[in-house]
């Protein structure tokens, strides 16, 4: 009588197993291949020198020495790719900015030459520059507008995205979409369609003011000033909002599929609504993951604003002759001013929006 009978196993059970035997033939592969003579010769021709120079250490000590030689490599990118290219920037960005040009016999690049000028190229940019102040202060406003509509409407769409309803999968995805659509890639290979989209749009923008005019609607409402621009503003970024909250939705869903089961059962059995549910227990679960959102909104809101291709211009060492006597001012310097006013507004903002929303924040351990 054969005692080991597998007729009964379920289906999830053979795929488990029929994974499991691809996952022990990866491991012998790989211990086939770090236990050939070949393998074991470089590993200790590799090791004999740390094992020469640790042979007397102590176990400890060996350990933080190791420890030392894995984030060599993480102290090497952070010195070569941020921390120089950040004191670069700050020099450039105080200084007369001047190319030496070319090695006239072997065509080799000679240099630059810095020259402290103070806040010139900051008074440029702010006082002279046509757009780039206005700039600024719209894509400030513009961000810190998103923000809230973004965070409210992902949040609300992943609670849905979260429930169980038949093609859920689908839904997903389609709002996933617009993540794939805006990437730089997709954006330059449609480039050639903007003229005809841009048409479409206005015509279609057209055709809905001419249907409904929602601000007319609300101040014959009697509505307030304040609240009719808000709104209005509100669903005239709708299309964006949509567009622009696919990472967010992400972010919240993932956090929502972490909740503890047991906290919903137990508020169900004590008869609460699923209003009040997702007042006590999803938003304050999920509050954490709102500065993660946030962050990320902010950041990719100035990633879109036309502050980019404004500061692109400047991006050469080229030469550009100032109107108030302050001299020859090299691009390379209003490009490094341009950038840091970049950096730092959004720094502010971002420091602005996690301020007011860690006021909201519920951390479940404490």
């Amino acid at each position: 009588m054969n005692l080991k009978d597998n007729s009964n196993d379920t289906p999830e059970i053979k795929k488990k197993s029929f994974f499991t035997k691809i996952l022990n033939a990866i491991k012998d592969f790989f211990y086939i291949i770090f236990s050939s003579k070949i393998v074991v010769s470089v590993i200790n021709v590799l090791s004999y020198i740390p094992k020469k120079l640790t042979q007397n250490l102590k176990y400890d000590k060996k350990k933080a020495i190791w420890g030392i030689v894995f984030i060599i490599p993480l102290l090497v990118g952070f010195g070569y790719f941020f921390l120089i290219p950040f004191i670069t920037t700050v020099v450039y960005s105080f200084s007369y900015v001047q190319s030496l040009g070319n090695n006239p016999i072997t065509g080799e690049f000679i240099g630059i030459t810095t020259e402290g000028i103070g806040f010139d190229n900051y008074q440029y940019v702010l006082n002279q520059h046509t757009t780039f102040k206005e700039t600024l202060v719209s894509s400030f406003g513009t961000t810190f507008f998103e923000v809230p509509l973004i965070l409210i409407f992902s949040l609300i769409i992943a609670v849905v995205l979260n429930s169980k309803f038949k093609g859920r999968a689908l839904v997903r995805a389609i709002f996933f979409m617009p993540v794939i659509f805006n990437s730089q890639a997709v954006d330059i290979a449609m480039s050639t369609g903007a003229p005809l989209a841009s048409a479409t749009e206005n015509v279609t923008a057209d055709l809905f003011a001419s249907m409904f005019n929602f601000s007319d609607f609300l101040v014959m409402a009697n509505i307030p000033p304040v609240f009719v621009n808000f709104l209005s503003n509100a669903t005239g970024s709708i299309y964006n909002i949509i567009s622009y909250s696919g990472v967010q939705i992400l972010i919240f869903l993932s956090g929502i599929q972490a909740v503890p089961k047991h906290l919903y059962e137990a508020a169900k059995m004590e008869g609460a609504t699923q209003y009040e549910i997702f007042w006590k227990i999803t938003f304050p679960m999920v509050s954490p993951l709102m500065l993660t959102a946030a962050v990320y909104t902010v950041v990719d809101s100035f990633l879109r604003s036309n502050l980019v291709s404004i500061i692109g211009v400047f991006a050469n060492n080229k030469f550009i002759d100032l109107v108030n006597g302050l001299g020859g001012v090299t691009y390379s310097g209003i490009h490094a001013a341009m950038s840091w006013l970049f950096a730092l507004s959004s720094i502010l903002l971002i420091s602005i929006v996690l301020i007011g929303i860690s006021r909201m924040v519920f951390y479940y351990d404490e």
